[in-house]
């Protein structure tokens, strides 16, 4: 499939990491099935494991000793995804500090982009969340524990597994990733999820907060890209072909 500009301006990561909490939501609904034109959901997941792929894939310098299975990318992923929501989250506890926002939690910085260069901004990012003083300040934009312990065990996860170390060497594993074709389908797909579940769930009626939680209203398409730039206003949603 031949490359293309995309529409969308953040990381090919939080695409994937909120597509799949998108994707999830749409399968755990089976009554927006009917919204769907007959195989759209299957395709929208095949199209979220090309993009989880192409990631890295693309990226790959040749000769790399080994190539990374679905299972580590959904890790790296993972990774990333939570890295993401501390940034997110120091943003709104220290706004106006941008200093600070840049040396302790790497706000706008992304390179180098290899895995071990993440994986140490990732420790030092959580020494950040973990000191008393910026602790109540994060506690206080909804951060827990658990998202602590969350990130710290995938980056200890990583970190403990030799293979996917040795076979992520080259590879360029940068949040902007490739911008392609399968993205741009895959984010539309996205938007015709969303869309459909704000028919089923409209936002007027308050009982639905909880299951518009589920399909991500208010986090994706997120308000800022990585180098914290606006993202233009999504295109209208189409369904797909069958």
């Amino acid at each position: 499939m031949s490359a293309q500009k995309t529409t969308f301006h953040f990381p090919l990561s939080i695409l994937v990491g909120e597509g799949k909490l998108i994707l999830d939501a749409a399968t755990a609904h089976p009554e927006l099935g009917p919204r769907f034109k007959t195989g759209f959901l299957a395709g929208a997941a095949t199209l979220l494991a090309t993009v989880k792929l192409q990631v890295t894939g693309q990226k790959q310098k040749r000769g790399n000793v080994g190539v990374l299975s679905k299972a580590q990318l959904d890790e790296i992923h993972n990774f990333q995804h939570l890295v993401h929501m501390a940034k997110e989250t120091a943003k709104l506890a220290f706004r106006g500090q941008d200093v600070m926002l840049s040396q302790d939690f790497f706000v706008g910085v992304n390179q180098p982009n290899d895995l071990q260069s993440q994986l140490a901004r990732g420790r030092t990012i959580i020494a950040s969340i973990k000191l008393a003083a910026n602790a109540d300040a994060i506690a206080g934009q909804g951060w827990t524990a658990d998202e602590t312990s969350a990130l710290d065990t995938a980056i200890t996860g990583i970190e403990g597994d030799k293979t996917l170390l040795e076979n992520a060497k080259g590879a360029s594993l940068g949040s902007t990733g490739v911008r392609n074709a399968s993205a741009e389908q895959l984010y539309a797909a996205l938007q015709t999820v969303q869309n459909a579940a704000n028919l089923q769930w409209p936002e007027s009626d308050p009982a639905n907060a909880e299951v518009r939680a589920d399909f991500r209203f208010g986090k994706f398409p997120p308000k800022h890209s990585a180098a914290d730039a606006p993202v233009p206003p999504p295109a209208p949603v189409t369904s797909p072909a069958k």
